[in-house]
């Protein structure tokens, strides 16, 4: 008959079961979320449009800010609230600043991209050279570049106002193609502004979290492009010629020009001076790469982001036609009449520092931002989150917190100012629109600037009115959105008219 076990092997038996069962227990206290199969996980049941909103309901209805899903494998952790996303991204920087191998973004061309490199050496060159040339104080070097657009923009809308969304795409195209590659674009019809386009969205379909089966089970890369159900190759042969050409043929046209003597001066023309003082050929190559991803993504990521802002504003002034009237009331007891705006007045004028910021949470460009990864296991308020989960920060349930923005979904600048009308510090701004983190967009003081002269100049020389058809019906916005990475709008009609008792030369 074996002894009897004594009081101290009970009590370590005891405390030795209490702890596995809880170190089981945190093992599998994933934050809550929708049931999914064994292996398969959520590969049915993961939204795959309008994803923000679906992770948004989910935290209503498991009564948390922190959701879960998990996609073969993959652990999918969902941030809807400000404080997780600073708690983790901010907080905890160290952990949640990589990125997921974007397996089907680099198919088809965009592992060139800052925004989507792993975090590591390269990805620290990349935002070193970019933050030198686009750091909040360096942005000043471009608001004559801008200025210059934004009067051709209203030049373009006066002329032509039923171009109107060709004329935004030009002038955010352009401009930021002139200051980086001193390359000047010669009408809405350059051939070269389709690249970008095309190239864009592209980005836009292939970074939608989920969106491609490719992403969470790696090994279907090695599939041929003839085998069935590898639609998703022949996609990406089909569309990395465009993202290939939408990096080369601004680098190539800026680096033939220098090397003949006969060029613009840009900053890209300010890096190949260095770059030809550099001795070692490897260094040399290494450093080119750089190069061309990092002003590819500056490039891509100024356009895009820049004329989906104005689309909004557009959108709001029709939908809200009141904030349009207060704006331009505004303007005019900060400035006159009689000349146009200038980034000088932004302090001024803060009623449309309040526009801007509203149209970036109202509707923000990247709802859901790009998704962060895990570097090690953690635990955050009794959720394990394993390392190598893809933690998303929900920008669009952040900027709609009913708790932070009052009635989120109306449009409504007026949040964003005290009663005297300055703006008001208790107020966060909209940064989840830019990212988190090490991660946050690098370029948003560059945004900033040209964003609010473009609302401020359209403002003051134009009324933004509902478009009227040929029965003389006014044609109302539907006000929809649509899934992407990018959310557009839904296509809509607009007129610009040349506002009265204005005398304003553009």
């Amino acid at each position: 008959m074996p002894p009897f076990p004594t009081p101290a092997f009970l009590l370590v038996s005891v405390v030795s079961f209490v702890l596995l069962y809880l170190h089981r227990r945190r093992k599998n206290g994933l934050p809550p979320g929708p049931k999914g199969l064994p292996v398969l996980g959520n590969l049915f049941n993961a939204p795959t449009t309008f994803e923000w909103l679906a992770f948004q309901d989910w935290s209503r209805q498991y009564g948390t800010d922190v959701v879960h899903f998990e996609i073969l494998g993959t652990h999918f952790v969902v941030l809807n609230s400000a404080k997780a996303a600073e708690d983790l991204f901010e907080g905890r920087s160290s952990n949640y600043s990589d990125r997921p191998e974007a397996y089907m973004a680099q198919l088809t061309g965009w592992e060139k991209n800052s925004g989507l490199m792993r975090y590591g050496d390269t990805w620290r060159a990349h935002r070193r050279l970019f933050h030198r040339f686009f750091r909040a104080s360096a942005v000043s070097t471009y608001h004559t570049s801008q200025a210059t657009a934004v009067r051709d923009l209203l030049r373009d809308l006066r002329d032509k106002p039923d171009q109107w969304i060709r004329h935004i795409r030009f002038m955010a195209g352009s401009n930021i193609l002139k200051i980086i590659y001193g390359m000047e674009l010669e009408s809405v019809d350059d051939p070269r502004l389709d690249v970008i386009e095309r190239s864009v969205k592209i980005f836009s379909r292939v970074t939608a979290a989920g969106a491609y089966l490719v992403d969470s089970f790696p090994i279907l890369r090695h599939v041929p492009a003839w085998f069935p159900g590898a639609q998703f190759k022949r996609d990406a042969a089909a569309w990395r010629p465009f993202v290939d050409e939408m990096h080369m043929f601004p680098y190539r046209a800026v680096k033939e020009s220098f090397a003949s003597g006969d060029f613009e001066p840009c900053v890209l023309t300010e890096i190949l001076s260095e770059m030809g003082r550099i001795e070692d050929e490897n260094e040399r190559m290494g450093f080119e790469e750089d190069v061309i991803g990092t002003m590819g993504t500056a490039y891509a990521a100024a356009s895009d982001t820049t004329m989906l802002t104005i689309l909004n504003f557009v959108l709001a002034m029709l939908l809200y036609p009141h904030v349009q009237i207060a704006a331009q009331k505004a303007l005019e007891d900060a400035i006159g009449k009689d000349r146009l705006p200038e980034i000088g007045d932004k302090g001024a004028v803060p009623y449309i520092t309040a526009v801007m910021n509203e149209c970036l949470r109202w509707r923000p460009p990247l709802p859901l931002a790009l998704p962060h990864r895990s570097v090690a296991d953690d635990e955050y308020n009794g959720f394990h989150i394993p390392a190598g989960s893809l933690v998303i920060g929900n920008a669009w349930a952040i900027l709609h917190d009913p708790a932070r923005y009052p009635n989120p979904g109306t449009f409504a600048p007026e949040r964003f100012l005290d009663a005297d009308g300055t703006l008001r510090a208790d107020v966060s701004e909209p940064l989840a629109a830019f990212g988190y983190g090490r991660r946050i967009c690098p370029g948003r003081h560059f945004a900033h600037d040209l964003v609010w002269l473009t609302i401020a100049s359209v403002l003051a020389t134009i009324n933004v009115v509902k478009a009227i058809d040929e029965h003389g019906n006014t044609v109302e916005p539907s006000g929809e959105y649509m899934s992407g990475t990018l959310s557009f709008p839904v296509p809509f009609q607009a007129e610009f008219k040349r506002r009265e008792h204005v005398d304003i030369p553009v």
